[in-house]
């Protein structure tokens, strides 16, 4: 029988703008070696009242056992700062595969392109990592919801795909890299999804024809 590991909860108040990276990496990196998903930070709402977290390790992240030979230069992490974004659903973790940027591109084009005050929240979400307002209200995925889970996907790509361990400032060096276990280039990462919310909000494509032009 398989070993049932306790997930461990609590919170991580991280800072809004550029410095959330270099808390994260602060933060999450002494539990590298823990086993995956085992421990759940609320990063937005309370103990009492989560809204979202996030698990870490995640499942990318590896001890790269196979190096034989290291120096104080030597990346013996992979991905050491991967986690899984998990929303919360009255007080309880929700799943997370419900929230891919399919569905939310689906949701941004039949409730909320329209309203101007929400793309200002998106502009700002994109360029600073912050929600400084309360969102207006609209249908579909509660707007706040919709934002810190966008929020935080953005930040989960970018320490997988964007950012080096020296761009986070992390104690431990670490590399990018594929389930090929080859370096990750930089990729688009959050652009990518910011430039589909554009072309739908524009009316230039419809959130179906997008996945054909940025799959």
């Amino acid at each position: 029988m398989a070993k049932i590991t306790e997930l461990k909860t609590d919170v991580l108040n991280v800072p809004e703008g550029d410095d959330i990276f270099k808390h994260l990496a602060k933060s999450l990196i002494p539990y590298r070696k823990s086993s995956v998903g085992s421990h759940l930070f609320i990063v937005e709402g309370s103990i009492k009242e989560p809204r979202i977290g996030i698990k870490y390790p995640g499942r990318k992240l590896r001890l790269r056992s196979e190096i034989k030979k290291a120096n104080k230069n030597t990346a013996l992490w992979a991905n050491l700062l991967d986690f899984e974004v998990i929303p919360f659903e009255k007080g309880k973790p929700g799943v997370s595969t419900k929230f891919t940027y399919t569905n939310l591109l689906k949701d941004f084009e039949n409730y909320k392109k329209r309203s101007n005050e929400f793309w200002e929240m998106i502009l700002e979400l994109h360029k600073h990592n912050r929600i400084t307002k309360n969102p207006p209200t609209l249908k579909g995925i509660e707007s706040r919801l919709f934002l810190e889970m966008l929020k935080w996907m953005w930040i989960q790509e970018d320490v997988n795909y964007r950012l080096s361990c020296d761009d986070v400032e992390s104690p431990l060096r670490y590399r990018l890299e594929t389930r090929n276990q080859r370096p990750t280039g930089k990729g688009a990462g959050r652009d990518k999804f910011f430039a589909a919310l554009i072309l739908v909000k524009e009316d230039y494509f419809s959130a179906k024809e997008i996945k054909k032009i940025i799959p």
